[in-house]
């Protein structure tokens, strides 16, 4: 029998407070009041503090000691720097994926890329989601590297908040995104995997700039709105 473990409800806020930084609800910065979610949700503080450190473990929140909790920073260089460490481990995903994965396993992969391309083809953005990222975890798990998966889960938040930046700047990304994940999936179960760098660098110096496009328009905006 599996035992499944139900969320506390420190995580349930977490996952609530999550999507709507995910969503870009709660902007770059934005100073979160513990007083004001505690009246929205009709929990206790002590529950909502719980679900802060747990959103700074995840990259989606930074507490600063005396001034409270703000939206994680979103700038140039921390785009950059996530992208880096994020394609360095899609490269090391690969290369493990020629190793370890077998027909069985070619199979289910298969099955989540044609799941991945159907959500992109109707452009849901929550559904393609899912899908990318549930490819990825489970080629992951193929690779079988603990360390890995276990920096691959961790990046998660953070991905997925520059991803849905990106995708709410230009809906076309969903396309670009998929094709750069099936290729790659693909690539590595054919065991053709000499041009994973070439692909991973290119995707990425292309999708960090859209992201950073994103950032400096919505900084512009915002000084525009302050000045008007």
């Amino acid at each position: 029998m599996a035992f499944v473990v139900a969320e506390s409800l420190a995580e349930q806020i977490a996952n609530h407070l999550a999507t709507r930084i995910i969503q870009g609800d709660m902007v770059n910065n934005e100073r979160i009041q513990e007083a004001r979610i505690v009246n929205e949700l009709q929990v206790s503080r002590g529950s909502v503090r719980e679900a802060l450190l747990i959103l700074q473990r995840l990259h989606l929140v930074t507490i600063l000691p005396r001034r409270g909790a703000f939206v994680s920073e979103l700038n140039a260089d921390r785009v950059r720097g996530l992208y880096r460490l994020y394609g360095n481990l899609l490269e090391m995903l690969a290369e493990r994926l020629v190793w370890k994965a077998n027909e069985s396993d070619k199979v289910e992969l298969g099955k989540l890329i044609e799941k991945l391309r159907n959500s992109a083809a109707i452009h849901d953005e929550h559904l393609f989601a899912e899908a990318s990222f549930e490819l990825i975890s489970a080629a992951a798990i193929v690779a079988d590297n603990e360390y890995l998966t276990t920096a691959l889960e961790n990046l998660r938040p953070p991905v997925h908040r520059t991803l849905a930046l990106a995708v709410r700047e230009n809906l076309s990304e969903i396309d670009e995104c998929t094709r750069f994940i099936t290729d790659l999936v693909e690539c590595s179960l054919k065991g053709d995997i000499d041009s994973v760098p070439a692909q991973v660098n290119h995707y990425f110096k292309h999708h960090s700039a859209l992201v950073i496009g994103a950032i400096e328009k919505g900084e512009a905006g915002e000084v525009t709105a302050v000045n008007a």
